[in-house]
């Protein structure tokens, strides 16, 4: 199997693998740093699909953006 599509960040972008239970399987994502830290300035949730940085206003919202990239 390929590299996953999905990644983020659990200590600055507001998922944690946790949320994703249940949502993903655990080979659809991978959890590391990536490279966008904004711990400080963090306002919403957001994560790597497919390279390019997706930020959203919920978690809710972002857990559907993950899920939708993983199956494709």
């Amino acid at each position: 199997m390929g590299k996953p599509h999905v990644k983020f960040c659990k200590k600055c972008s507001g998922i944690k693998p946790k949320d994703l239970k249940g949502e993903l399987d655990k080979d659809a994502w991978k959890e590391g740093c990536i490279h966008h830290c904004v711990k400080k300035r963090a306002t919403c949730p957001f994560a790597r699909i497919d390279g390019e940085l997706v930020m959203c206003d919920s978690k809710k919202e972002l857990i559907k953006k993950l899920k939708k990239a993983a199956v494709a």
